[in-house]
């Protein structure tokens, strides 16, 4: 992927598309159904084209409320939150609740693309990050001494 389709398959919060199953559901119909299925939604509602093509609107979530993180963006002029001088702000604290969305993995995300920039962060990071929120378990023995 170029920096342009990099930039419009992520949420300026960080988070992947390219790498979201409600995002491949659109092409994918046994994606769509497992999505369907865990969101208690109907499979026409289970996919995604990314906040960026819906203008801040996520319909799997909730159609009716514009995401203030891609409001704040759109007004800055920033494509990524961690290009601004607020950064990190409150609009990017995780919530418990939302701990089984990748939501919770955004400041992590967009950390990385900070370091290692956006098409280095894409081409070998963001998959890393993704994977390993959805399928390791947490190790204390990897963060102490």
């Amino acid at each position: 992927m170029n920096k342009a389709e990099i930039v419009r398959m992520t949420s300026p919060c960080g988070l992947p598309c390219f790498h979201c199953p409600v995002n491949m559901a659109i092409d994918n119909a046994e994606i769509r159904s497992q999505v369907a299925a865990v969101l208690g939604i109907s499979e026409e509602k289970a996919v995604c084209q990314g906040c960026r093509a819906q203008e801040g609107r996520i319909p799997v979530l909730n159609a009716e409320q514009t995401c203030k993180i891609y409001t704040c963006n759109q007004e800055k002029g920033t494509d990524f939150c961690h290009e601004c001088d607020d950064f990190p702000c409150d609009r990017l604290h995780p919530y418990a609740d939302q701990a089984r969305f990748p939501h919770n993995t955004k400041m992590f995300q967009l950390c990385m693309m900070k370091k290692l920039g956006v098409e280095k962060w894409a081409a070998e990071k963001a998959g890393e990050i993704w994977n390993t929120y959805r399928t390791e378990k947490f190790d204390f023995g990897k963060i102490l001494y």
